[in-house]
């Protein structure tokens, strides 16, 4: 059961997608100097072109003259980078998740995560399972 669950959640194109951003975003924290992580995100590689987000313009000021710098160290960790492109978008700004009505679990829904989270070996897919379990725990 386990395996059949995170090779299908691994087949999602929104899976993939997020985990390809989570490499890429520890990547990009390896070169990025120490001051600044936390306060640059990795959204998109597309033709060579690494887009990053900058919670401010100060910050995004500072690495446009370490960007082509910053390409370089991540070519040679095997990132195809020619470029990495910087906006600023300030963390209040960022657009928030619309509050929504938190959906009851079916009783047998529960109950089938409950079981397949306990065959389960340790992973990711069982943290996310126990997550999922513990949010709904009053159903």
């Amino acid at each position: 059961m386990a395996q059949r669950l995170s090779e299908l959640l691994s087949s999602l194109p929104a899976v993939r997608q997020a985990q390809a951003l989570s490499v890429l975003q520890k990547q990009f924290d390896t070169v990025l100097p120490v001051r600044f992580r936390g306060e640059a995100q990795v959204v998109a590689l597309e033709e060579g072109e690494l887009r990053v987000i900058c919670s401010n313009g100060a910050i995004a000021s500072r690495l446009r003259l370490e960007a082509q710098n910053l390409a370089s160290q991540l070519q040679k960790r095997g990132v195809p980078v020619r470029k990495v492109s910087l906006k600023v978008q300030p963390v209040n700004s960022r657009k928030a998740a619309p509050q929504s009505k938190k959906h009851q679990l079916p009783a047998a829904a529960h109950e089938a995560f409950k079981s397949a989270a306990t065959q389960m070996e340790e992973g990711e897919v069982k943290m996310a399972l126990q997550k999922l379990l513990n949010h709904h725990k009053g159903n």
